[in-house]
């Protein structure tokens, strides 16, 4: 028979019902379970989430390479990724310095291109280039000016260079000999007569190799007697390169498609060095192209990426960490205070923090410094060097082009920051993968870059009358430094910028974001990838915005669930249509039997309330009896049936 609702106004499972509607309650159940924060200190935990759900994050220092922001197993101070952001100041990200091609600098063919910074006995900091049988140097190169002397042309093309702060020394591709040059001089001269394709300083020894050969070379450029001379079993195998570690050398060398490392220990008799021992191996077909030993770590650059080894000092052997394979391969590294970097594709930098590790022998990292006249995947940062520049250290970094010109890039001499640059805090699904409603976005800038700037205490001419503050910090400045914006991603790929593209945000304020377009009208995401851009300031190149914390703000709208409290009239005979139809019979006991079954078996059924038809399950029963039934078979009275429905 087909429902009508004048006649009973529900039907459940087919069957219609007259109610109490005085008992008769629907309400939607909610979201949030109530909750208890039992942490020590109070925090984003002690919030209150029958509001917004709150995402913050106050600390970028332990470096990108996390996709989930807000896991559990998460860590709030790491990120994604970034490019053109200095995260390496706790509690804060601003802008990194802008690169540059210093004055005056010389042009350059194709081919590799390797840099030096040398030190000599009086302190004067030069600048060495080599570039194919090309070989350049300057003195000041930080400077605005810097002087560059005569090049000198060379034996063939340079595959190497190194110094010991009194010489140069070079290596070149071929059967080519070795030249040396007192720092300084405009000439070169032959240094013995071996032709080794890589020559290294390494703990005040010189060490060089011929392809499987290496060997230690005494001051004229001859193989040092009674020490270091060695082959490997396969003459197609080739030395890379090699560095000082505090027990001895280390060198790497790669043998059909794989690189491994070995150790060069000191004889305890004589000093002279002992035969290389292996130290430790990479995985099949990953080669090496550069190592440093530095701070007791041994940091390789290989063809996946940048990798970090423990040295044990006692034994010489090393244990190899996971390879941080973001920027692809690694060709080159430089260490300073707590820092490595390593050169990759696009003209780019990567920076780890050696005090920092996030996995074992995985260290914090960042992308870093970037080339500002490259872009393309085959600008290869080949060399970098690290110039102490008065205790004010410049990176120099030799980019190698495929097809046309090498490039020398510096850090700007004067600190100018790179124009914009941006950070990708990661996937927030606030641990659920129920839809959110993103609300807003709100950051905080540096209390500097935000209000006027203190007038010192006792500064002449201050008068210290009441309610004077002139030697406070006083009211926010009218021109924000530079310019920051967030940009989150739903999981359609929409992205919403706040405030917009061109705009900024002011500190504290909130600022609601809206993803809705002319195309996309989806309002709900599983999750957002949140990213901070900054812009540095239009009149002081020198200045970023510093940014201090986010926080955006979300609400869970998951499919809803109303509960219905359905008070049936359960009697043998209940009157239809409001009372002025037909009396309905019914069997209370079969009643209740069959609705209890449906409840044990959770099974979903039909439930109409006048023209409203939803799927519900029955949650619980219960009886509110007014006498036993004339056959004594069950009670009749009211049965309170509590109904949940059934997102669709």
């Amino acid at each position: 028979m087909t429902f009508n609702s004048e006649s009973l106004p529900v039907e459940l499972d087919s069957v219609s019902y007259l109610l109490d509607s005085t008992q008769y309650r629907r309400t939607t159940v909610p979201v949030a379970r109530q909750q208890r924060d039992n942490s020590k200190e109070p925090g984003e935990n002690t919030l209150d989430t029958t509001g917004a759900w709150v995402r913050s994050q106050t600390d970028w220092s332990y470096g990108a390479g996390q996709l989930y922001f807000d896991n559990d197993d998460s860590d709030r101070r790491r990120f994604y990724s970034s490019h053109g952001v200095d995260v390496w100041t706790k509690g804060q990200i601003s802008l990194l310095p802008v690169m540059e091609t210093p004055g005056s600098t010389p042009t350059f063919t194709t081919g590799d291109i390797f840099v030096e910074a040398v030190t000599n006995s009086s302190g004067t900091e030069y600048l060495y280039v080599a570039q194919a049988n090309q070989l350049y140097w300057a003195t000041s190169p930080a400077g605005s000016s810097p002087t560059w002397g005569t090049p000198i042309t060379v034996g063939g093309t340079v595959t190497s260079i190194t110094s010991d702060g009194t010489n140069i020394y070079l290596a070149f591709d071929g059967s080519i000999v070795a030249e040396s040059s007192t720092i300084g001089s405009t000439s070169t001269s032959s240094f013995g007569s071996l032709d080794p394709h890589f020559i290294k300083i390494c703990a005040g020894r010189i060490i060089a190799a011929d392809d499987n050969n290496i060997f230690e070379l005494d001051a004229s450029g001859a193989k040092a007697s009674s020490s270091l001379d060695y082959s490997l079993p396969l003459t197609t195998s080739k030395w890379v390169t090699a560095t000082a570690g505090a027990n001895g050398i280390y060198a790497a060398a790669n043998t059909d498609n794989t690189g491994s490392i070995y150790y060069i220990g000191v004889s305890n008799t004589d000093g002279t060095l002992n035969a290389p021992t292996i130290a430790g191996s990479l995985p099949r077909n990953e080669t090496i192209n550069d190592v440093m030993a530095y701070a007791g770590l041994l940091g390789i650059a290989t063809s996946i990426g940048f990798r970090v080894a423990l040295i044990n000092e006692q034994t010489g052997s090393i244990s190899i960490g996971p390879a941080i394979d973001t920027g692809g391969e690694a060709y080159s590294l430089e260490a300073d205070g707590r820092f490595m970097w390593w050169g990759t594709n696009y003209g780019l930098c990567y920076r780890a923090d050696l005090s920092k590790f996030t996995d074992t022998l995985v260290p914090a990292y960042a992308a870093d410094l970037v080339s500002a006249t490259s872009s393309t995947t085959t600008d290869l940062v080949k060399s970098i060097t690290r110039l102490p520049n008065d205790n004010s250290p410049k990176l120099f970094i030799g980019i190698t082009k495929t097809s046309s010109a090498a490039i020398l890039q510096r850090e700007h001499r004067s600190g100018n920051k790179v124009a914009s640059g941006w950070l990708i805090a990661g996937e927030c699904t606030w641990s659920t993968v129920v839809p959110k409603y993103l609300r807003s976005g709100v950051i905080d800038l540096d209390r500097s870059q935000f209000e006027n700037s203190k007038t010192a205490y006792a500064g002449a001419g201050t008068d210290y009358t009441d309610g004077d503050t002139t030697y406070t910090l006083g009211a926010e400045t009218t021109t924000p430094v530079g310019k920051i914006r967030l940009v989150a991603t739903n999981s359609a790929g929409t992205p919403s910028t706040i405030p917009s593209a061109a705009g900024t945000l002011i500190t504290g304020t909130p600022v609601k974001f809206d993803f809705a377009t002319s195309t996309d009208n989806i309002r709900t995401s599983i999750s957002y990838d949140l990213k901070v851009e900054l812009e540095a300031s239009s009149s002081s190149p020198t200045e970023s915005p510093i940014c201090h914390d986010w926080q955006m703000t979300a609400v869970a709208v998951p499919r809803r669930v109303d509960e219905i409290i359905l008070p049936i009239i359960l009697k043998r005979d209940v009157m239809t249509g409001r009372g002025a139809g037909v009396p309905k019979r019914y069997d209370s006991s079969e009643v209740f039997t069959r609705l209890r079954n449906l409840m044990e078996n959770g099974e979903d059924i039909t439930y109409q309330e006048g023209d409203r038809q939803e799927t519900v399950t029955i949650e619980r029963i219960e009886m509110q009896p007014e006498r036993l039934s004339d056959n004594g078979a069950w009670w009749e009275g009211t049965l309170l049936v509590r109904l949940l429905t059934v997102p669709s």
